[in-house]
């Protein structure tokens, strides 16, 4: 299945088996003369030409290089930078180190890293008796990020143990991760997708939506609720940012209306509560063959998952991240 690799300026299709990495791109034809109907159509078969061009270089450049991550085992990597982001949440950046004492510079530049939209890493942490824990976190697209690094959206929790070790974090110091992992595959040929997120779920779910929608053959019809408090609608910008996108909706569910002051974005559509069973059956209704996304916690998902079942959802439709 064709996936992304976030690490580069210009998207590349990058084919996977289960244990290594498969890179296929022919050299793109150039079109003739002839081709352009000089009639001012978008896009013109030269611009795609160029844009493939453009693909089929930095393919080269990044087919043979191998991923610097692992599943199997830890590699390091050093926070570089801590961004407050909502009341609650921050954007933690990391870059690769070294995945184990003998790597050197030269090394490093055979590596970038790789990872399909959705899926995650697992950040392991010591804790006071010297046992260790692990946490997931999906990386999001930043656009022109450098090919090892990737940004995490976290929320921290007052009591939260994973909450503490990053708290204690400093620029600089280095942690251990091990990843990718998810078996969500984007399916470009699904005729309607709702995605229903909630809290730090839409990390996965916004790194899906780049890949669909920036993907110039994708036709699918996407939709997004997202159920959010006031203080922390994650994400907010670069999802509006994707609102210009003719295939792509979004409303927001906020659960905790308060009398402070909420800056809605044009033409948004804001709901003063959680979403609720007739907002998903009204959807079910205006499209046809649908499939159903969800990202948030166990509870929520299962609570969305059985409004679904009680629709007449078929579970084959029912997707959970």
């Amino acid at each position: 299945m064709p996936c992304l690799n976030y690490g580069l300026n210009q998207k590349i299709l990058i084919f996977r088996c289960r244990s290594c990495v498969v890179l296929e791109m022919n050299f793109p034809v150039k079109p003739n003369d002839s081709d352009c109907c000089n009639s001012g159509c978008n896009p013109c078969i030269f611009d795609v030409y160029e844009a493939q061009l453009k693909k089929y270089k930095n393919f080269q450049i990044i087919s043979e290089k191998r991923n610097c991550i692992t599943s199997t085992s830890y590699t390091v990597f050093k926070l570089l930078n801590i961004e407050k982001h909502t009341t609650d949440s921050y954007l933690y950046t990391f870059e690769y180190v070294h995945s184990n004492s003998n790597d050197s510079q030269c090394e490093k530049d055979k590596l970038t890293l790789f990872y399909e939209p959705g899926q995650y890493f697992l950040l392991k942490s010591p804790i006071d008796d010297g046992k260790s824990f692990c946490r997931a976190y999906t990386p999001i697209f930043i656009e022109d990020q450098p090919s090892l690094q990737f940004t995490i959206v976290v929320k921290i929790y007052e009591n939260g143990k994973m909450s503490k070790y990053l708290k204690l974090l400093e620029k600089g110091s280095e942690t251990l991760w091990r990843g990718p992992y998810g078996d969500f595959r984007v399916n470009f040929s699904w005729k309607n997708i709702l995605f229903i997120a909630q809290g730090t779920g839409i990390a996965p779910v916004y790194s899906i939506l780049c890949a669909m929608l920036e993907n110039e053959e994708c036709y699918t019809v996407i939709n997004l609720s997202f159920c959010c408090t006031i203080d922390n609608i994650i994400l907010h910008d670069k999802i509006y940012s994707l609102a210009h996108y003719w295939n792509f909706k979004y409303e927001l569910f906020i659960s905790n209306p308060t009398n402070k002051t909420f800056s809605k974005k044009y033409n948004e559509i804001v709901h003063n509560c959680k979403l609720k069973k007739c907002n998903i059956e009204s959807f079910i209704k205006s499209a046809k063959n649908i499939k159903f996304i969800i990202c948030g916690s166990e509870l929520f998902s299962e609570s969305i998952q059985q409004i679904l079942v009680e629709s007449d959802i078929k579970q084959i439709d029912i997707i959970v991240l």
